[in-house]
């Protein structure tokens, strides 16, 4: 199965690795596109052969649309992504969202991780036809008398459990009670 993974590089890195050690082929679209994050790709997810870097940055709509097209002609029509997308660029979504309902034939499922405001703020994305939406809502953890925001590794952990059990909602941490959350 063709995965691709938007913020793969990063803070869902281990979900990269975790998909491409499922025997998926991973075409991963990170934020920065520059020698140092070609590097930062191929040092960080070497060990997993299966995973293919999409040398775009999206926030360039035309070039986002190009590589996401070029990505499926080379590794086929992607049947799961996982978007992390940040609010710097406002179309991505979009542009990414569309071009994969436009290649893809067949019911494909999106995992949109989303900020902890998510909880209070319900906003969800027009959604193409053949699209499965699934929500993964980024909280806190309460301990010690304060809280504090989530770790990466928590936040690969809640993103892979949401995969394997195909969750609509999923809240990673806690989002209650808001006020405690960290400031």
């Amino acid at each position: 199965m063709h995965v691709l993974v938007v913020g793969g590089t990063g803070m869902l890195k281990e979900v990269s690795l975790w998909l491409a050690n499922q025997g998926h082929e991973v075409s991963v679209i990170a934020r920065i596109h520059s020698p140092r994050w070609k590097s930062l790709l191929y040092d960080a997810l070497s060990a997993a052969a299966r995973i293919h870097p999409v040398g775009t940055n999206y926030l360039n709509s035309n070039d986002l649309e190009r590589c996401i097209q070029q990505a499926i002609r080379l590794r086929g029509p992607i049947e799961l992504a996982v978007f992390w997308i940040h609010s710097d660029a406002p179309d991505a979504f979009q542009v990414i969202a569309d071009e994969i309902d436009r290649n893809t034939k067949v019911p494909w499922r999106l995992f949109h991780v989303r900020g902890s405001t998510a909880h209070i703020e319900p906003n969800p994305p027009a959604l193409p036809p053949n699209c499965g939406y699934r929500e993964v809502v980024l909280g806190f953890i309460c301990e010690d008398g304060g809280s504090r925001w989530l770790t990466h590794r928590e936040i690969c952990t809640g993103v892979i459990e949401a995969i394997q059990h195909d969750q609509e909602r999923t809240i990673v941490g806690t989002v209650e009670p808001w006020e405690e959350r960290p400031r």
